[in-house]
């Protein structure tokens, strides 16, 4: 349906400062905008690889931890996945080698296979003096001062691969890097450093983050101004939304629409203002559909209102991530209901990839920095043994 808009209302400017006071007057709402996850499609059930060092096993568990705890994905026992690569003899050194991988996905169903490595994590301390200078306020002498820091510094690297059991393909590869720091002052002499464990959970934690936005998922919480001016129940409409009835609002904020549509009696701003509200609290019940009209009828009324700019941009973002949201369920774990490899014969175990194939696996994932150095010179030199 379209807005039709008073000719008299359209095209009004507003000077740059009254756009400044009108965002600081008028209260903020908040809109949740869900993110698709980064893989692009819906995980519904996944394996950790087991872990070839310390540091790569805390990010696992760290990782299954939250996933378990948000429910959003099933996770596979550790236990059970280490029976099964233990009864097939898989190996479990953090590198699964690609002929095993529809073995072990026939074995363990519908899944994907998480591998984490942290390749570095490489912790530094270092101290600095800071000399500072002053005036006392009572003799008016000049007062120095010696600052002491002591930082505690952490290089990490991690990589994390996402593998369909089912096929063997690599849905996504992502590397982590992170150099956190933190620091502590005195005056006194050199303080204690900072505890390494704290430096490395910074690290950890924003990996984590990374790891899951791949894997599930994710909402964010943005905020836009609401206006609640007396006219038009905009005031009511606003004390509804404080007291979290959305249905409420929307009601007298319709109502405060149908107002402004019979009485041209008020300020020239206040009609664009009961379109916009109208908008917001669709965009609040993530209706952004029926919300997009409202916002672009505002803006269409007055068209250099950062406001109304800002609020119909973030409510299209929202659009785009809703429906890239919609593609990745329908595209939903394992890709295989889509694009699937035949399975292997019962009876029929897969051969082992030969050592120049297995080489040339190794090197691909060297130079796509998914393998360290030192991993693969190891795991070259074994391969170059058989041949």
């Amino acid at each position: 349906m379209r807005l039709l808009i008073p000719a008299t209302l359209a095209l009004l400017p507003i000077p740059v400062q009254a756009q400044f006071w009108s965002e600081l007057a008028n209260p903020k709402v908040e809109v949740v905008v869900v993110h698709p996850p980064g893989l692009g499609l819906k995980v519904e059930r996944l394996a950790f690889a087991p872990a070839r060092d310390l540091h790569s096993r805390e990010l696992a568990d760290a990782l299954t931890a939250e996933l378990v705890q948000g429910r959003q994905v099933e996770v596979v026992d550790r236990a059970h996945l280490d029976a099964v690569l233990k009864e097939q003899e898989l190996g479990a050194s953090g590198y699964v080698e690609p002929a095993t991988i529809a073995r072990l996905g026939k074995l363990l169903g519908p899944s994907v296979l998480v591998i984490v490595n942290v390749n570095r994590s490489d912790l530094s301390r270092n101290q600095s003096v800071k000399e500072e200078r002053s005036t006392d306020s009572k003799t008016k002498r000049e007062v120095v001062r010696f600052k002491r820091t002591s930082i505690t510094s952490l290089d990490f690297s991690a990589t994390v691969q996402v593998v369909d059991l089912s096929t063997g393909r690599v849905f996504g590869a992502q590397r982590l890097e992170d150099a956190p720091s933190l620091s502590n002052t005195s005056y006194e002499g050199y303080p204690a450093y900072p505890r390494d464990s704290e430096v490395r959970r910074l690290a950890f934690e924003t990996a984590k983050a990374k790891v899951l936005r791949m894997l599930v998922s994710w909402s964010e919480v943005r905020k836009l101004t609401f206006f609640d001016d007396e006219v038009f129940g905009m005031e009511k409409a606003h004390d509804r939304l404080k007291a979290r009835d959305t249905r409420g609002a929307l009601d007298l904020a319709l109502e405060g629409l149908e107002q402004s549509r019979l009485d041209k009696g008020q300020k020239p701003k206040y009609y664009p203002r009961a379109q916009y509200n109208v908008g917001i609290i669709r965009f609040i019940q993530g209706q952004y559909e029926e919300a997009l009209p409202h916002l672009r009828a505002a803006l269409d009324m007055q068209p250099d209102a950062s406001i109304f700019q800002t609020a119909l941009r973030e409510c299209q973002e929202a659009l785009q991530l809703q429906e890239a949201l919609r593609r990745a369920e329908s595209r939903s774990e394992p890709a295989s209901r889509i694009e699937s490899a035949p399975p292997p014969k019962p009876d029929a175990a897969p051969a082992k990839a030969s050592p120049e194939a297995r080489l040339q696996r190794l090197q691909e994932l060297h130079k796509k920095g998914l393998l360290d150095k030192k991993d693969y010179e190891a795991k070259k030199a074994e391969i170059l043994k058989e041949l």
